[in-house]
């Protein structure tokens, strides 16, 4: 008896969350619009990440060779006007490595790695200083990634923008059947009658057409002495309103 009160208490329960999910709308009259706005804006910011890492039989000569051109990167970055609060190195990271030999595992040395994201606030010179990286020969990769120093503040704009044009949307759509849109009863940024309800990812996006770029030894020499133009990024924003109306 008691399990089958069990088995009820817990389909009742699950037909109710099934059924809050399922109608997550009021009741009375209203529209629901999607809003959706986009904004180009110039990147002000450029962040390197770079992988430094040695290995070695002897850990102290690994770690010291890790060690010695962490220092020479924060001197070389330095030199460009770079803040200590805009370079942010990871605690080292050693990883012994083997090899199977005659079934036996065997010892051929020991990883040391550190990583080191510089923010560099001055676009102007990328290319004087993706130079200098590559002539220290500090590390075989660069990463680079344009983005905004304030990113927050564009995303906010482009929200704001976003409501605006849901707020417009509802206004024709309820003018068309002779009502006005009312005060809104719901406001989100996912889409509560989709996947999104589930996943809880907010429709907001930055774009950059040239964000990204990775290099390796062979042709880091070369992208230093590219010319260098950020172009523009892209950020875009939905919001789902739901508006009574009267």
């Amino acid at each position: 008896m008691k399990l089958m009160m069990l088995m009820a208490a817990l389909l009742l329960s699950a037909g109710v969350t099934s059924g809050v999910w399922a109608n997550p709308l009021p009741a009375q009259p209203h529209v629901y619009v999607e809003g959706s706005a986009e904004l180009e804006v110039e990147p002000d910011m450029m962040t390197f990440t770079l992988s430094i890492q040695k290995s070695d039989l002897d850990l102290a000569k690994a770690k010291t060779d890790v060690d010695a051109r962490s220092r020479l990167l924060i001197e070389t970055v330095k030199k460009f006007g770079i803040k200590a609060n805009d370079i942010a190195t990871t605690a080292l990271n050693i990883r012994p490595e083997y090899e199977y030999k005659d079934g036996q595992r065997v010892l051929t040395g020991n990883n040391v790695s550190r990583q080191v994201d510089i923010n560099l606030r001055d676009l102007k010179k990328y290319p004087e200083m993706m130079k200098a990286l590559v002539d220290a020969k500090i590390s075989e990769t660069i990463n680079t990634n344009l983005t905004l120093a304030d990113k927050k503040t564009v995303e906010e704009k482009v929200q704001t923008a976003a409501m605006n044009d849901a707020k417009a949307r509802a206004n024709r759509l309820a003018k068309s059947q002779g009502k006005t849109a009312g005060e809104p009863w719901s406001i989100s940024e996912f889409n509560n009658r989709g996947n999104e309800r589930w996943e809880l990812t907010p429709n907001r996006e930055l774009m950059g057409r040239s964000g990204v770029m990775k290099a390796d030894a062979s042709s880091l020499q070369r992208m230093a002495s590219e010319p260098f133009e950020p172009g523009v990024m892209k950020i875009t924003a939905q919001v789902y309103v739901v508006y009574l109306l009267k």
